[in-house]
C-alpha cells in the first residue's frame, strides 16, 4: 500500500447529502429542487448549484476547499422570498454536513457565508453561499 491518497469528490457528495436532507424536510419548498454541479439548460423553477472552487491540502489526507453555492426559486424578482428560504435551508444543511462516517469525506465546516443576494441573468431570485470545509481524502489503493 502507498501513501498517495484520492482526494473527495465534494460536489458530489454535497448534491447527494443536499438531495436527502431536502427529501427528509419534506416541505413544499424542498420539493421538486434541481440539485447538480451545472446550471441546467433548460432553467428549472428551484436550483441548487454546487461548486468546488479548491483549496490547499493540509496533510497527507486532508484538504480545505472551497464550495459556492447558488440557489435560485420563484418567479418575484423583487421579493425573492422563496429562494431566500430555500438558500436558508440549503445554508443549515451544509453547515451541518460533517460527519465521523467513511462515505462524507466532510470533517469539519470550518466557515459559512451568505446567503447573499445576486442578480441572475435569468431575473430569477438568487442567492449565493459560500462554505469553507475540511475535507478528508481516501487512500488510493
Amino acid at each position: 500500500m502507498g501513501s498517495r491518497v484520492l482526494d473527495a469528490d465534494v460536489e458530489l457528495f454535497l448534491t447527494g447529502f443536499i438531495r436527502q436532507e431536502l427529501a427528509l424536510i419534506g416541505t413544499p419548498i424542498t420539493q421538486g429542487v434541481f440539485i447538480s454541479n451545472a446550471f441546467p439548460s433548460p432553467a428549472r423553477a428551484k436550483t441548487v448549484v454546487v461548486m468546488d472552487n479548491g483549496g490547499p491540502s493540509t496533510s497527507i489526507i486532508t484538504s480545505q476547499t472551497q464550495i459556492g453555492v447558488t440557489v435560485l426559486a420563484g418567479d418575484d424578482p423583487s421579493q425573492g422570498s422563496e429562494a431566500k428560504a430555500l438558500a436558508l435551508l440549503v445554508k443549515m444543511i451544509i453547515s451541518d454536513s460533517a460527519r465521523v462516517d467513511p462515505s462524507n469525506p466532510v470533517a469539519a465546516v470550518l466557515r459559512a457565508g451568505g446567503p447573499y443576494r445576486i442578480r441572475e441573468e435569468s431575473g430569477q431570485p438568487s442567492y449565493y453561499l459560500t462554505f469553507e470545509l475540511a475535507v478528508v481524502g481516501q487512500p488510493f489503493e
